[in-house]
């Protein structure tokens, strides 16, 4: 009774009136879902990296230039007899600052951006974490899980099969096609075009233009963490 109730909450007209305010102010778009458009939200349960809820609910939002871009990847996705499975969009500050400040490691690494100092393109609404999947609405194989912070999720790892080589570049074509650009670290995420590259195509920074057009988004909507969240930074 007391799950459904705090579920109910994110139907009931005082938290859409919040979110509504939200969305606008920061250009953010609210996802639904269809028949070709698949959500699930992993960090709206305790089936995530950091084995605890970090979502109050399993909302995606995305700038609304990621989501028109993502509406192009969704058609061209259809045009080859695929559906897009989507796992994240905007992150809230505090969300990102969990991951960071509980998982430093995974910063080092490269696979987390502090939202204080990194780019954090989740904190800004222009990333997604997606896979595709068939008719029979099963996963491709991709070689590894979303959010498997290993080598073999590097998207052009040579420790994977044919195969999973071959699903990465379908969807990698998909999403290029439509708009986002290629974080190499991660097969499953696409941002918009933000990432500053050196020489040798490694990042080294965001493009100024990009950063200014697609701030961090640190407007407090504590309503979207769970409560281990809210608890940590005092929310």
């Amino acid at each position: 009774m007391i799950q459904n109730i705090a579920n109910d909450y994110f139907h009931h007209q005082d938290f859409l009136n919040k979110e509504e305010e939200f969305l606008t102010e920061n250009n953010l778009v609210k996802l639904i879902a269809n028949n070709d458009l698949i959500i699930e939200v992993p960090y709206a349960s305790s089936n995530n990296f950091c084995h605890q809820q970090l979502y109050s609910h399993p909302f995606v939002y995305l700038h609304r230039d990621a989501f028109n871009a993502l509406q192009k990847a969704v058609d061209e996705a259809k045009k080859l007899g695929y559906k897009i499975k989507i796992w994240d969009g905007f992150r809230p500050f505090e969300c990102q600052a969990f991951m960071a400040d509980e998982y430093p490691k995974y910063v080092e690494d490269g696979y987390v951006s502090h939202p204080m100092n990194g780019i954090a393109t989740h904190v800004r609404g222009i990333a997604v974490d997606l896979t595709l999947i068939d008719q029979n609405y099963q996963e491709l194989d991709m070689g590894t899980y979303f959010d498997e912070m290993i080598e073999q999720a590097h998207l052009y790892s040579s420790k994977i099969s044919k195969e999973q080589t071959a699903n990465r570049k379908i969807l990698s074509e998909i999403m290029v096609k439509s708009g986002f650009e290629i974080y190499d670290f991660e097969w499953w995420h696409y941002n918009l075009k933000i990432f500053a590259r050196d020489q040798q195509n490694e990042i080294c920074g965001a493009i100024e233009q990009q950063a200014n057009k697609y701030p961090k988004i640190t407007k407090k909507f504590p309503e979207l963490l769970s409560e281990k969240v809210k608890t940590k930074y005092k929310l």
